[in-house]
């Protein structure tokens, strides 16, 4: 089974649906804000792409450094 991968594109950064998770529950205990509902970077406000969405190869515009494992 392929993990969910979200890119933020004004960030150039990608996260794990599991690391977003972590991070939501985070931002409502400490801000009262979510950001999994909005689907939206908590950083920048900016919509995240399901890259698992996107056809093969289309992802090639997300930053080499900055992929999953890489950085």
């Amino acid at each position: 089974m392929q993990k969910s991968v979200y890119y933020c594109p004004k960030c150039d950064r990608t996260v794990s649906r599991e690391r977003l998770e972590e991070i939501e529950a985070d931002l409502v205990e400490k801000y009262g804000r979510s950001c999994l509902a909005t689907m939206r970077c908590p950083v920048c406000d900016t919509d995240f792409i399901d890259l698992g969405s996107v056809p093969p190869g289309g992802d090639q515009h997300v930053g080499e450094a900055r992929r999953i494992g890489k950085g």
